[in-house]
């Protein structure tokens, strides 16, 4: 029940004061994390995988490059330069 709890969304504070133990450490025994848990959290915080999630977000929505801006500002000067 306590892992179920935690894997749930508890704190592990919550359930210790609801088990009633008077150390965390007691607790922990009682709240086993699933390997299918553990991989999910490591896999949505760990930073290597949140910068590859980044990059690919901004290659998915890249926008205008460098190159484009400058072209645009180009054209726009020669717009500006005809009588």
């Amino acid at each position: 029940m306590a892992t179920l709890m935690l894997e749930g969304g508890a704190d592990t504070r919550y359930i210790q004061a609801m088990l009633g133990h008077a150390s965390l450490e007691t607790t922990q025994i009682y709240t086993q994390v699933s390997i299918r848990t553990l991989k999910a959290i490591h896999t949505a915080t760990h930073p290597g995988k949140l910068a590859e999630a980044g990059k690919r977000a901004l290659e998915a929505d890249q926008g205008p490059t460098p190159e484009d801006l400058l072209e645009a500002l180009a054209e726009e000067a020669e717009k500006d330069a005809r009588p």
